[in-house]
């Protein structure tokens, strides 16, 4: 399928900020065992993140691994039943898959690029055999390493994430839903972004207002782990239920934010029409 030319966009009040977080909910509400496990494995392949040079694969497969979950939530809304493996279904497309993959690559040099900046000066005194202990999984290590850098580091990954969050919010679902290359979808999708601020901070307000009880959450199943060695079965199986629903919010209204803003119909979304025989039940 050949690059479609940069796709119009309408401007939404503030209030359909609220819509869309309430439509994802509902949204969800339609398949929601079908949905857990499907954000279940993302989360999963998130975890591998971590994980030396696999887990800059899985960084660079992100924007493929997103459009997944967006078209999970096409075929909700279409009324129909997604399966698992439609977390996987970008990966088949042969023009998609490159350019999300290059997304992908362009995304991760400017993480790679805001985290060296921000803690230029930083890592040096660090001890490796402290950062080796981290990177195993050692909570106790962290009580190490001097509390600014501590803080620079938190502070990069936080820049990092919002970077890319901005740049592939409306880039991901354009490439895949509307055929678009790279370099226009990320174009097309900020100058989207800033037109539509208004529903934009609407969704980041309320979305900030429900994340709110899940960060104490894990705030205190981090410091039960650092005080006791162990946190309770129930809070960390509670954060486990929490946290694929909070990441399924999220895309659910992307999703519809998307949806509104660009439109989307049948011949835009041409990748269902051609699997849904196969990937849903």
């Amino acid at each position: 399928m050949s690059d479609q030319p940069p796709q119009p966009f309408r401007k939404m009040p503030a209030a359909r900020g609220l819509a869309w977080v309430s439509g994802s909910w509902e949204l969800f509400k339609r398949q929601p065992l079908r949905l857990l496990l499907i954000s279940l494995f993302f989360q999963f392949f998130l975890s591998l993140s971590q994980a030396d040079v696999l887990g800059l694969l899985v960084i660079l497969c992100l924007p493929v691994l997103s459009a997944g979950m967006l078209h999970a939530f096409f075929l909700v809304e279409r009324g129909e039943k997604p399966m698992l493996a439609v977390l996987f279904l970008p990966f088949t497309a042969k023009q998609g898959v490159s350019k999300l993959l290059l997304l992908g690559g362009v995304v991760m040099l400017l993480g790679l690029l805001v985290v060296s900046m921000v803690l230029a000066g930083h890592m040096i005194d660090i001890d490796p055999e402290v950062l080796s202990r981290i990177e195993q999984g050692d909570l106790d290590a962290l009580q190490l390493i001097d509390p600014q850098a501590l803080e620079s580091a938190v502070m990069a990954m936080a820049v990092a994430a919002a970077i890319s969050g901005t740049i592939t919010y409306f880039s991901v679902p354009l490439i895949w839903f509307k055929s678009q290359g790279t370099a226009s979808a990320v174009i097309t999708g900020l100058k989207a972004m800033a037109r539509n601020w208004r529903p934009l901070l609407m969704i980041g307000l309320l979305l900030g207002l429900l994340a709110v009880p899940i960060v104490l959450m894990f705030g205190s199943f981090y410091l039960s782990a650092l005080s006791e060695g162990a946190a309770s079965a129930w809070l960390a199986f509670l954060l486990l239920l929490v946290g694929p629903i909070f990441q399924l919010l999220l895309f659910g209204t992307q999703y519809l934010a998307f949806r509104d803003i660009f439109g989307m119909d049948e011949d835009a979304a041409g990748h269902g029409k051609k699997v849904d025989g196969q990937l849903v039940a």
